[in-house]
């Protein structure tokens, strides 16, 4: 009977509606048991990498954050969302106080951050990200969709280009980082 009771109040502790209100109409969630989709999103990822698959079949790495590119990515339980990206072979400035014009642009091109909300479409296997602040003004306000596949450790991204006519699709992947992890 106890043991019953503990199973019943287990499952009843698993499942948590969370509901909030965002733009004009009411949004619910369901976090589910341990295991869930959401679940395996939250938490804080390493960039592992960025390529872009080109139309002639070759790869790249994305050109603003070249071959050893770095970042993180962090996922909330409330449904918060964290990006930064980063060319680590960006110049220093040479007076850190006053950068020159080229240093400033140059500081920009080689990174790219945003934060907002997310929504995950578990059937389609969709992480959207909802930007509400970002490095660019003009991404606050976007949908980012981002079609997932979760393989051990990590989570990639992928899906097709349509504002780069030579790109033909973009793959980035992730390691989730544990308490004790090396990234």
């Amino acid at each position: 009977m106890i043991l019953t009771k503990l199973i019943c109040l287990r499952s009843v502790l698993l499942v948590t509606l969370t509901t909030s209100v965002a733009g004009n109409g009411l949004i619910t969630t369901v976090q589910g048991q341990a295991g869930s989709v959401r679940d395996k999103f939250v938490g804080t990822w390493v960039l592992v990498t960025a390529k872009n698959r080109m139309k002639d079949g070759s790869e790249r790495f994305y050109p603003e954050l070249g071959p050893r590119g770095k970042g993180y990515l962090m996922y909330t339980a409330d449904g918060h969302m964290c990006a930064q990206l980063m060319n680590p072979d960006r110049p220093n400035w040479k007076d850190f106080n006053n950068p020159t014009d080229a240093e400033k642009i140059s500081a920009i091109d080689g990174f790219a951050a945003y934060c907002g909300r997310y929504e995950i479409d578990e059937a389609r296997a969709i992480m959207m990200h909802l930007p509400e602040l970002a490095w660019s003004p003009n991404f606050i306000g976007t949908k980012q969709p981002r079609p997932y596949t979760f393989r051990g450790d990590e989570v990639t991204f992928a899906g097709k280009v349509s504002d780069e006519p030579e790109v033909e699709g973009y793959q980035i992947t992730w390691r989730k980082v544990g308490p004790h992890n090396d990234h």
